[in-house]
Parts: structure tokens; C-alpha cells; sequence
């Protein structure tokens, strides 16, 4: 039976459609669920991410074994182009967040910041487990891509053989996941809309909100626009492919949750699929243009606010060397990207207890917005990894 035109377009949208919905079913109709439902729905969700977090590390070792196998010799010289292209964009991406919150600040856009209040009443899941790390996800990664390279010494139908039965066990990980994610994301999103933290960002530091949309989510669009060679059909077929997991990071505010959404859509973007398995695993949790945006933007505005003085351009290079070496030691969990920069805001900027405790309860609030532009730098990366890395082969389908 031949499909027609509309219905496949509409197949297109079906994934991002379903997770809208549950999202906006969420945010919405959450006021009107009694509080026991809302604990087991938000328990699910918790039970899900921990399962595919405790999973994680498993994953990326298997999709990096997997592509860094059939590399061979040229494995290393990828890995070094990605720690090269990693480090690149988030010291740009720092600078850039400095001459904007400058230029912001000198025009009097920037609100003042007062303290972020949470509400009190937090939603709690009915039901809990733990399940221990056994690994970590940089652990993972590393031994991964040495374990690839090291398979060159096997015999090739030994290599194929691991090689096909990781690759299963990723296909058939993605199978079980995608049907769950509805879940993941009601339970996820009703916490957000009991314990008010959208309300809360938007109504209270609505300038700031703004302000970020404006230059961070403003680049990474640019970005795509470049890559795209800025024809409107390729750059709506990028967005298309990565907004699964857009709304997967929102809605978990874990770049981690969305890895599986971030590869298929990458996947569907690149011209070598391949090269999908090697560079979005490898960047999840180290390639976070809304962290390197949002963290020096609302420390100059705190700064401002509290009558401290500026920091000049010679400190603040200082400051974003350090900053983007500590980027690859944060965790792709809730909050995980302020923690480690709490020393280097004390160091560089004479932070006290006061104003890093402002600065993280700001993060949390904002994390939502911050992950989704982490991920959405991410697909932008990895198709910047597959042009420097493919040579021209020719025109592809975008429709």
C-alpha cells in the first residue's frame, strides 16, 4: 500500500506531538490531579530516569565500542578533534555570554535579582528505590573508545561478532525506552507545575529569561543556520529531527535523559550515520552552551546588583579558561552543572556564601531552559563534527 504525501509528513511530527502533549498535559492539568496521583505519576517518572541513568554508562560504552571498532587507526585522531572541538565552543561560548551580559547590563535590561524563593509545599514521589552507579558516564566513554581501538588486534570475525551484540543491545535499550517516555515526561513535568518553578522563573525574573532566550538560544538558531547554509527547508529538517529531544530535556532537565533521542535525531541529520554513535555520546555531558551562557550572565548581573564591582576582559579570560576546563567534570543530572563552579565563582569573582547560594538556587529555577539549549548546541555540534569529518557525497533528501 503506497503512503501518501500528508500521512508521511504527519509521521514525521507523531514523536515530537506525543511528548508535547504529555508535557502540556502536564503543565495544564496538573492543578486538577489530587496530590496521591500526582506522587505516583512524578514516581514513575523518577523510577524511569533512574533506570535509564543507571543504564547510561552501559549505553555509551557500547555506542562508542561500537563506532571507535570499525574506525581502526583513525579512532584517535577523532577523539582528540572532539576534545579539540568541545573545548573550542565552550570557551567562544563564555566570551560570547560576557559581551552579552555586558551589553545588557550597560543598556539596563538586566532586572534586579532578589533572592529565589521555592515554594515550600514540594511535590513527593509515593514510591522510591535506589540503584547504585557502578561506573562513571566519563569512565564509560574513555574505556569505550580504548576498548574500540584495542579490537583492531582481534580477529575480524571476533570483532564483528562483539561489535553486532552491542549494537543489539542499544537497539533493543532504544525499543523498550520510547513507549516509556510519555510517562517519564507527565511525571517529570508535574513536578515542575506543582512546585512552581516555571511560574516562579517567569514571573519573577521574566527580564533574565529574556535576556537568555535571546542570546543563547539566538546563537545555537544561528548555528544551525549556518550549517544549514541558511536554506530554510535543510535548517527546519534539523530542528524537526532534534525536537524529541529538546522536549525530553525540558521536561527531565537531564542532557543524559535525552541521549537517545539526541543520537536518533542526529542520526537523521548527518550525513554519515556513524559518526552520530561517536560524537553524541562523547559531548552529553561536556558540551553545554546553556550552562557556559547562563552561569557567567547571572554572575555579572549579581555582581551589578549587589555593588560589586565588574570583572575586567583580562580576569574574566582567566576566569573562562578555568571555567570550561571544570565543564568536563560536571554530570548531565538536575543542577549538576553549578556545582563544580561554585569554587571558580569564589576564586574569580570573590563570590560569598550569599551570592553562590543566590546563584544556584537561579540555576535550578532555570534549568529547564538551560538543558534544552545544552541539547540543541549538542545537535549543532554533532552535524559541525560530521562536515569536518565527511567529504561531499553528493546532495540529500531533506523532505
Amino acid at each position: 500500500m503506497k503512503i501518501s504525501p500528508l500521512s508521511k509528513h504527519i509521521k514525521k511530527f507523531t514523536m515530537p506531538l506525543i511528548f508535547l502533549s504529555a508535557l502540556l498535559f502536564a503543565l495544564f492539568l496538573g492543578r486538577f490531579m489530587p496530590i496521591p496521583l500526582k506522587s505516583f505519576f512524578y514516581a514513575v517518572g523518577l523510577a524511569i530516569k533512574k533506570c535509564l541513568l543507571f543504564s547510561l554508562p552501559f549505553l555509551i560504552f557500547s555506542l562508542v565500542y561500537k563506532s571507535f571498532s570499525q574506525l581502526g587507526a583513525g579512532a584517535l585522531k577523532f577523539l582528540f578533534l572532539i576534545l579539540a572541538l568541545v573545548y573550542c565552543s565552550n570557551f567562544i561560548n563564555t566570551l560570547l555570554s560576557y559581551l552579552s551580559g555586558i551589553f545588557f547590563i550597560k543598556c539596563g535590561a538586566m532586572g534586579e535579582i532578589q533572592s529565589a524563593q521555592r515554594k515550600i509545599s514540594s511535590l513527593f514521589p509515593l514510591f522510591s528505590f535506589h540503584l547504585p552507579q557502578i561506573i562513571s558516564n566519563g569512565t564509560a566513554l574513555f574505556s569505550g573508545a580504548v576498548c574500540g581501538m584495542l579490537s583492531g588486534f582481534l580477529r575480524q570475525r571476533v570483532r564483528k561478532k562483539i561489535s553486532n551484540f552491542f549494537g543489539n543491545f542499544t537497539k533493543y535499550f532504544f525499543k523498550l525506552l520510547i513507549p516509556l517516555m510519555p510517562f517519564f515526561i507527565i511525571g517529570t513535568a508535574l513536578k515542575l507545575q506543582h512546585d512552581e518553578m516555571l511560574s516562579s522563573i517567569f514571573s519573577n525574573y521574566w527580564s533574565i529569561v529574556i535576556i537568555f532566550i535571546f542570546s543563547a538560544y539566538g546563537y545555537v538558531l544561528f548555528q544551525f543556520l549556518v550549517l544549514s547554509r541558511f536554506r530554510s527547508e535543510k535548517f527546519a529538517f534539523y530542528l524537526r529531527n532534534i525536537a524529541p529531544g529538546l522536549l525530553i530535556g525540558f521536561g527531565s532537565m537531564s542532557s543524559a535523559a535525552a541521549l537517545p533521542f539526541s543520537l536518533r535525531g542526529a542520526k537523521k541529520n548527518l550525513t554519515q550515520k556513524g559518526n552520530a554513535a561517536i560524537i553524541v555520546p562523547s559531548i552529553v555531558s561536556v558540551h553545554l552552551v546553556g550552562d557556559c551562557f547562563f552561569i557567567p550572565m547571572i554572575a555579572l548581573a549579581i555582581l551589578l546588583s549587589l555593588g560589586f564591582p565588574l570583572p575586567d576582559l583580562t580576569k574574566y579570560l582567566s576566569f573562562a579558561l578555568h571555567f570550561v576546563l571544570a565543564k568536563f567534570a560536571v554530570a548531565a543530572v538536575p543542577g549538576g552543572g553549578i556545582f563544580v563552579m561554585l569554587p571558580i565563582l569564589q576564586n574569580y569573582f570573590d563570590f560569598n556564601g550569599e551570592m553562590l547560594g543566590l546563584i544556584t538556587a537561579l540555576y535550578v529555577l532555570f534549568d529547564p531552559l538551560i538543558t534544552t539549549c545544552n541539547i540543541a548546541g549538542n545537535g549543532a555540534m554533532a552535524i559541525l563534527f560530521d562536515k569536518i569529518t565527511t567529504l561531499p557525497s553528493g546532495k540529500k533528501n531533506y523532505t
